[in-house]
């Protein structure tokens, strides 16, 4: 699946990194791009039915983290 992350003006993230779990309690990393411009697209594998997505800055400390979704249903 291809996942998209937009920066919305906080131009000190650096990487977008993949989140992924069966449940919210369970979410790992399970890969992670550089941001690329306003959007970033990021092509990611997982069985996992919950995904999101956390913007790191240069240190690789978290800004903040998308909603989780279930991609599943």
């Amino acid at each position: 699946m291809t996942l998209y992350a937009s920066w919305n003006g906080a131009t000190e993230v650096e990487n977008w990194e993949v989140l992924a779990g069966p449940a919210l309690d369970r979410l790992e990393p399970v890969g992670s791009v550089p941001r690329t411009g306003f959007e970033t697209a990021i092509a990611v594998r997982t069985g996992d039915a919950l995904v999101g997505v956390r913007a790191l800055d240069g240190s690789g400390e978290a800004l903040g983290t998308s909603k989780i979704v279930n991609i599943r249903g």
